[in-house]
């Protein structure tokens, strides 16, 4: 006589953290939310990009404690290196990515296999979690990026503080003084040079230089910026 069985099929969806190569980490949680599937569509789930469009942008604060230092600091993006301790790109799409960066509707966070979001740091008060990352450009740059969120892991707004890098005459390298919990004094410093020619000889390069100083100082959602120095010069360098 055949006996009956009664399978009960719980499945976990967990991303947990992984050492990977050249002592790179990879730290990644599939976003917060509560999911009610069919056997049929567990197998599915990770590639529906419409259900992952759908959820909350919302990050796991456990996690980024554990990739990143506590306490967000001053710095000069000319000494900063990549932490190399990696945030999974899903989190990077479905979450991060769906928050404007610096409040501009064309502009959000993306990862792919070149472009990838290290931890760094991170630190709370009583209403808001604040944490950094940085972005490696291998082309270009390396961008430093100040994540906003409340303390259930909502995301409320991201910003950028300042990056260091160049291409084809073109160089920038930023800094920046914290003031207190949210706030930051930011200097964007950057320069263009162009070789200058005439009758086929090189008389020497014209160089562009752009400077900001500006004060950013979180206020609930936002971020309030006030602009204390800018400005814009041309000079000519003899070679």
């Amino acid at each position: 006589m055949k006996k009956g069985f009664s399978i009960l099929i719980i499945v976990f969806i967990t991303y947990s953290c992984k050492n990977a190569t050249n002592t790179e980490e990879e730290f990644g949680e599939f976003p917060s939310q509560e999911l009610s599937v069919s056997s049929n569509a567990v197998s599915n789930l990770l590639k529906d990009t419409a259900a992952l469009k759908s959820m909350e942008a919302k990050i796991d604060i456990g996690l980024i404690k554990q990739c990143s230092e506590e306490g967000i600091t001053s710095f000069n993006m000319d000494s900063i290196t990549d932490t190399k301790k990696y945030l999974d790109n899903l989190i990077i799409e479905n979450t991060l990515g769906k928050i404007p960066v610096n409040g501009q509707k064309d502009w959000f966070l993306k990862a792919d296999e070149w472009e990838r979001f290290s931890c760094y740091q991170w630190e709370e008060n009583q209403n808001h979690f604040l944490f950094t990352l940085l972005q490696k450009d291998e082309s270009c740059c390396l961008t430093l990026y100040l994540c906003v969120a409340d303390k259930e892991g909502k995301l409320v707004t991201i910003r950028s503080l300042g990056l260091s890098g160049g291409d084809g005459g073109w160089y920038e390298n930023d800094w920046g003084e914290r003031k207190g919990f949210g706030k930051f004094k930011l200097f964007h410093d950057s320069y263009y040079d162009e070789d200058k020619f005439e009758n086929g000889v090189q008389l020497g390069i014209t160089r562009e230089q752009e400077y900001t100083e500006l004060v950013i100082s979180l206020k609930s959602k936002s971020f309030q910026i006030d602009t204390l120095d800018y400005y814009k010069t041309e000079v000519f360098i003899k070679k």
